[in-house]
């Protein structure tokens, strides 16, 4: 079964309104951000879906999808993954495999761990007010934990960065008084004295964790600080991990308690999940995709043996339509994984003519 022509969807769906940033820390290229969606066809009649990373440059994507056709679906290999684009052909080849085989496409990943895989209110960039707003309407539909990035070129020093996060929390839970807030720091406030003043000032607050919360280097990247931090604060701390050896390195430092992972394809990721359960930590990993790429996030996810916290899925409810016909089942905080085969899902061919940007057809000569 080999890959006999590729049809590329340029699309461009609207943002929720506010969920990622308002008028006021509003990031553009975020909000208005083109996603490439592929329908992968096969010379006996399957098709498997599969999306490409945002930004990614239109001539790497015409180079790299002319090159998986001819492909042949049950026989590459994917423990040796591309050097680009690793992730969406990994998708692709396996909704068609599960097509093929007439099984979800966890099974393909190892099995899943989990029927539902509990997920953030994940968000951006935002003024305390909308942050508030946006927390009442995640609430109400079901969401219990608010990841929210935070701090910007606006807050200039230490005091206005914890001011900035303890506003928007305060704005939170007057809103949604229940709801677990992760902040999302990106490694902002740089300093130790900074993130233990910042975690005073949430003592009396519902927090999940402090993400990123000091510079990745600091104290000349041993860790020791991110360790001292840990052990002077009640909140737990996660950051992201770049693979094994910086994995190995955090646990032996004792500087986190939850790894976020990540990898260029989803097999790797699923690697990374498997060492920091088997180092005894616990964390997550995250997804930002629109239908079909959430799809392929909540797969891998079903399968993390060290997803212990909520994942990131800035996916299905982030824009207005999802752009897939089976609708995504948002349960008690968590989405259902399906057991459909494959992926579990096929494109609204109605949604994707409505936000169409440009259509790419790649055929094997």
């Amino acid at each position: 079964m080999k890959i006999s022509r590729i049809k590329l969807h340029i699309v461009n769906v609207p943002e929720r309104h506010w969920w990622w940033s308002d008028d006021i820390y509003g990031q553009p290229l975020h909000q208005c951000a083109e996603h490439g969606i592929a329908e992968v066809e096969t010379d006996e009649g399957l098709t498997g879906l599969t999306q490409v990373e945002r930004f990614t440059d239109q001539k790497i994507i015409d180079e790299q999808l002319r090159g998986w056709l001819g492909t042949d679906v049950l026989q590459v290999n994917l423990a040796h993954p591309r050097a680009t684009m690793a992730g969406s052909f990994e998708q692709a080849i396996l909704d068609l495999r599960g097509q093929a085989l007439g099984v979800p496409l966890h099974q393909l990943l190892g099995g899943k761990l989990r029927d539902s895989v509990p997920i953030t209110q994940c968000t951006g960039y935002k003024t305390p007010q909308h942050t508030g707003e946006d927390a009442a309407w995640g609430w109400e539909r079901g969401f219990r934990f608010y990841k929210m990035k935070c701090i910007t070129h606006r807050e200039t020093d230490a005091q206005q960065r914890i001011r900035y996060v303890t506003d928007r929390v305060e704005a939170i839970h007057a809103a949604a008084p229940g709801m677990q807030v992760r902040p999302d720091i990106r490694w902002r406030l740089e300093q130790v004295w900074v993130a233990q003043e910042l975690a005073k000032r949430l003592a009396d607050y519902p927090m999940e964790s402090l993400e990123s919360p000091i510079a990745k280097a600091a104290a000349g990247g041993s860790f020791s600080e991110w360790r001292r931090l840990r052990q002077t604060i009640h909140l737990p701390i996660g950051d992201h991990v770049a693979g094994p050896e910086d994995l190995l390195r955090r646990h032996q430092a004792e500087a986190l308690d939850y790894a976020i992972v990540g990898g260029a394809s989803h097999v790797q990721t699923l690697n990374h999940s498997r060492l920091a359960h088997d180092l005894g930590m616990g964390g997550w990993s995250q997804c930002v995709a629109y239908g079909p790429g959430a799809a392929m996030g909540l797969h891998v996810a079903a399968c993390m043996p060290h997803l212990s916290q909520p994942y990131d899925m800035v996916g299905p409810m982030a824009w207005e339509h999802d752009l897939t016909l089976e609708p995504f089942e948002f349960v008690d905080g968590g989405l259902v994984v399906p057991d459909r085969p494959g992926l579990g899902f096929k494109l609204d061919s109605d949604a994707m003519k409505s936000y169409l940007v440009n259509r790419f057809i790649y055929e094997a000569s």
